[in-house]
C-alpha cells in the first residue's frame, strides 16, 4: 500500500513585525539565563512540552549539519567573492532546542524572541515530517530552492527563503534542535547573525575568496567562527571588526559594555520600548531601553543579580506569528513515498 508522508518547511525573517491574536505567556523555565528572562516570552525560557520525546541533536549530527551547510555555501553559482565558513554555536543551538522542545510546530517565534541580547539577531529555518529525516537531507530540502533563485533578480521569499538563509554570506554560526512531538518530527535551525536581509543578494558574486585572499579556506572566507557582535562589521581579509558605538561595543568582537553605556536621547525621542520587538536596529542603538543592559553586558557573571538593576521585561503587544513585512509566509513541500 502506498504510504503518504509529508515534510513541511517554513522560513521566517527578521524584519518589520506584524501582530496577530495573542497567546498566553508561558511559565519561565528555571534554567533560563537572566539576559533572556528580561525579554517577554523569549524562546530560551519556554518550558518543554509534555508531548516532546527523543529530543536533542547528536554530536555527530552537529558536524553533519555544519558540513552540509558549508558544502552548499562553497558551491554557490555564481561563485561568491565573500562567503564565510559556518560553525556550530551552542547558545544558538540551545535556543533552537528549547523551541523544538516546546512543540510549536511550524509557527515561528519572532525575531526578538530568538535573538541573543548582546550578540546579534537570529534567523531560522523550520521543517517537520511524520518520519525520520537525516539532517543532511533536511538541509538539502532547504537548499533545493536554488532552482527558483536568481542572484540579484526579483525573488520570492515563498520560493527561495530557506535557500537564501543557508547561503547568506554573513551568517557565520548555526545551531539546531530536534524533537518528536506526538508523531511529528520537528527540525529547527537558527542562524546568527540572521540572514535574509536582502533576499535577492544573500551574497555578492565574484571570484571565489576575491574579498578574502588571506583568509581563504577552499572557496570560503574562514575567520574561525568569529563574529562581530551587535551590528559590527568584519573585514573578511583580516577578520577585524569595526564596532558601531566604540564606547558601548568594545574589544575584538564588539562586546556590549553596559558599565560605560548610556542610551542616546534619540532612543526616548524616536522610539518606544515596544519598538525593541519590531525593529532589529533598535536593540543595538538602545540597549538599555531594550533591556540588553545590564544582563547581557560583558561584566555580568550570569547570576540573577542583574535583574535587580533592570526594570523588568519589555511590554509589547500580542505575540506575533512569522514576522516579515506584516505577512505570515508558508512554504510546503509534500513528499510521496
Amino acid at each position: 500500500m502506498e504510504r503518504h508522508s509529508s515534510v513541511i518547511l517554513f522560513i521566517c525573517m527578521v524584519g518589520v513585525l506584524s501582530t496577530t491574536g495573542g497567546e498566553p505567556r508561558h511559565k519561565r523555565a528555571l534554567t533560563c539565563p537572566p539576559k533572556f528572562l528580561v525579554l517577554q516570552d523569549h524562546s530560551a525560557c519556554l518550558p518543554r512540552s509534555a508531548s516532546a520525546t527523543n529530543s536533542g541533536v547528536l554530536d555527530a549530527d552537529k558536524q553533519l549539519i555544519v558540513d552540509s551547510h558549508n558544502t552548499y555555501r562553497s558551491g554557490v553559482s555564481p561563485t561568491a567573492a565573500m562567503m564565510y565558513k559556518m560553525y556550530w554555536d551552542d547558545e544558538i543551538a540551545m535556543i533552537a532546542q528549547r523551541y523544538a522542545d516546546a512543540c510549536k510546530g511550524l509557527v515561528h517565534d519572532s525575531g526578538r524572541q530568538r535573538s541573543i541580547p548582546g550578540r546579534f539577531s537570529v534567523g531560522q529555518n523550520l521543517a517537520a515530517g511524520d518520519y525520520d529525516i537525516a539532517w543532511p537531507d533536511v538541509v538539502r530540502l532547504w537548499y533545493d530552492e536554488v532552482k527558483d533563485f536568481t542572484l540579484n533578480g526579483s525573488n520570492s521569499l515563498l520560493l527561495v527563503g530557506h535557500f537564501t538563509q543557508v547561503v547568506s554570506a554573513n551568517s557565520v554560526l548555526v545551531g539546531c534542535g530536534f524533537a518528536i512531538c506526538g508523531t511529528t518530527r520537528n527540525y529547527v535551525c537558527n542562524y546568527g547573525p540572521a540572514g535574509n536581509m536582502d533576499i535577492d543578494n544573500p551574497y555578492l558574486s565574484g571570484a571565489p575568496c576575491g574579498d578574502c585572499p588571506s583568509t581563504c579556506n577552499g572557496t570560503l572566507c574562514d575567520c574561525g567562527g568569529k563574529v562581530c557582535l551587535n551590528g559590527g562589521t568584519m573585514d573578511p581579509a583580516t577578520c577585524l571588526c569595526t564596532c558601531k558605538q566604540p564606547t558601548t561595543y568594545i574589544g575584538e568582537t564588539c562586546q556590549l559594555n553596559c558599565s560605560s553605556h548610556q542610551d542616546k536621547s534619540d532612543c526616548e525621542r524616536y522610539y518606544l520600548p515596544s519598538h525593541c520587538d519590531v525593529y532589529v536596529n533598535v536593540p543595538e542603538e538602545c540597549p538599555t531601553m531594550c533591556k540588553a543592559c545590564p544582563c547581557a553586558g560583558i561584566d555580568q557573571d550570569g547570576s540573577t543579580a542583574c535583574l535587580l538593576q533592570g526594570k523588568g521585561g519589555v511590554t509589547s503587544g500580542p505575540r506575533p506569528l512569522c514576522p516579515l513585512l506584516h505577512s505570515a509566509l508558508l512554504l510546503w513541500i509534500v513528499l510521496f513515498s
